[in-house]
């Protein structure tokens, strides 16, 4: 479903042809990147869960590209809070790098910016 204003797009995809280390050969894998552009309000939430949902799993490294997004509202802070507690619960790595301001700020004002991995610069650096 196509919501105005708002995209995702997805990099290093295993299961597409995308780069992924091969379990037990000592390389680290290739973490996904999911792009986010646009508003991140109620139209676009499950749309933006429905990517997260797929790549989330046991041992997957997703990178969330948020550079990107000019809005976050509740709706789509819940996306991410809950794609945060699919990481933890079933031992993947998010990171939420290069957070717009837009997003940097609905994080501190909910106060849930300590849940996340941010990588702020977007070099790969997370805190």
């Amino acid at each position: 479903m196509a919501v105005e204003g708002f995209s995702v797009e997805v990099d290093n995809d295993p299961d597409r042809g995308g780069a992924a280390a091969v379990p037990g050969d000592g390389k680290d894998s290739q973490a996904v990147t999911v792009t986010v552009a646009g508003d991140v309000d109620l139209a676009a939430a499950d749309t933006l869960w429905s990517v997260l949902d797929e790549y989330v799993r046991s041992g997957a490294q997703v990178v969330v590209d948020c550079s990107r997004v000019a809005f976050l509202d509740s709706m789509g802070l819940r996306t991410l809070i809950r794609a945060q507690h699919k990481a933890k619960a079933s031992g993947a790595r998010l990171t939420l790098a290069a957070p717009s301001e837009a997003v940097l700020r609905v994080l501190q004002l909910a106060g849930v910016a300590d849940l996340f991995v941010l990588d702020v610069s977007g070099s790969g650096s997370a805190r």
